[in-house]
């Protein structure tokens, strides 16, 4: 049984800084455009699985890189999917004091967060850091649920800033992930 929220804690480093990234692993995971917009591209159809949407508390680490005091933030977890194919498990934290955005991130049911947020020509983001999930890691944990768990999976996180809202966003690249071909 999966445990929400599904834990992302890893060793974050900025996605520059890693000298080791195939040119496909640099496109997929630095990409600073909308990463729905890129797997649409390369697909016939494309779905969100919603898998949580609660309010948790925020970790220390979490509270720092939003840069706010506040414990609560609204958790939304989903699967990005390409012709039914899982392709990224994705994990969105708007802190609760965001009334505004908030109601607005509630209300997207099963559309991606990227459809909604790259339409802001004042949209900000920080640079993407990037990450590697071991076999053991709990995040592999959802994955066995959908494929079979073979190797390391990369992720990339980043701050997004909309209007006086920060959001942070993480992405797990999944076993049948274009970035792997």
């Amino acid at each position: 049984m999966i445990t929400f929220p599904v834990s992302v804690a890893a060793n974050w480093q900025l996605g520059t800084s890693i000298n080791s990234l195939s040119g496909i692993e640099q496109d997929w995971l630095l990409e600073p455009n909308s990463l729905t917009a890129k797997l649409k591209q390369h697909c016939t159809e494309f779905t969100v699985q919603v898998l949580n949407e609660q309010t948790f508390s925020l970790t220390h680490k979490q509270q720092q890189l939003l840069a706010c005091s506040q414990s609560l933030a609204i958790n939304r977890e989903v699967l990005l999917l390409c012709d039914a194919k899982p392709m990224v498990y994705a994990q969105s934290w708007l802190p609760v004091s965001d009334a505004m955005q908030r109601q607005q991130l509630l209300a997207l049911g099963d559309r991606p967060l990227g459809d909604v947020i790259f339409q802001h020509p004042d949209l900000k983001r920080t640079e993407i850091e990037v990450a590697q999930f071991d076999c053991l890691h709990p995040v592999q944990q959802l994955v066995s649920q959908y494929s079979e768990v073979t190797k390391p999976l990369w992720g990339r996180r980043s701050v997004f800033s909309l209007a006086q809202s920060r959001f942070l966003v993480a992405e797990i690249f999944l076993p049948e992930a274009y970035l792997y071909l």
